[in-house]
């Protein structure tokens, strides 16, 4: 709130509803996914590294040295990188999975 006219500051609500999105997306289910093996997750939309919000997802492909599997990838705006096995234990230890 604006402690003056009493109205709410506009970049509270943005750094709130930053900490507050949530996304549904599929990744691979483990670094050898044989091309088949996805998981659906929900994530807190926001890079682990920096808080920022993380970028919009996207169809993707995944090789696992075998086989590709297609699923959702995003480039975060702030240049950190989220990758599969931290996103498995990140959605492993949410409550939203």
């Amino acid at each position: 709130m604006n402690n003056q006219t009493g109205t709410p500051n506009p970049k509270n609500y943005q750094q709130l509803h930053a900490r507050l999105t949530l996304k549904t997306v599929i990744i691979p289910a483990t670094a050898k996914h044989d091309g088949y093996s996805a998981r659906t997750v929900i994530l807190k939309w926001n890079c682990p590294t920096c808080g920022e919000p993380r970028g919009e997802p996207h169809d993707a492909r995944s090789y696992d040295g075998s086989r590709i599997l297609y699923c959702h990838g995003w480039e975060n705006p702030c240049g950190h990188i989220d990758k599969y096995d931290k996103l498995r234990e990140e959605a492993n230890s949410n409550e939203y999975n």
